[in-house]
């Protein structure tokens, strides 16, 4: 690979999955101090008559976390392919030196 290519790979894809890795642990986090603070209100109060709304906003992330996956595991599959490729590659190029 060319300093060129890797550079653009780097810029174009490796970088950018970086920053998303960062903001799904940044929202991870806000969910564990959420949760903390939701097992604090139903203690006071038992939830009142928010539960609704906060199970129509769930609802909502786990649609969003189910899309995740699926593209995250869509780019797996695309990835793996290609490295696996790639190995083959370098492997009969291996074999035609001998």
């Amino acid at each position: 690979m060319t300093k060129a290519s890797s550079a653009n790979l780097e810029m174009a894809l490796i970088l950018p999955l970086g920053v998303v890795a960062n903001q799904l642990m940044k929202i991870e986090s806000d969910l564990r101090l959420l949760n903390m603070k939701a097992l604090d209100l139903v203690n006071e109060d038992g939830g009142g008559g928010h539960t609704g709304l906060i199970g129509a906003r769930l609802e909502n992330i786990n649609e969003a976390l189910d899309s995740i996956r699926r593209l995250v595991s869509d780019m797996e599959a695309d990835i793996r392919p290609w490295s696996a490729n790639r190995r083959s590659d370098r492997k009969s190029a291996s074999d035609q030196d001998d």
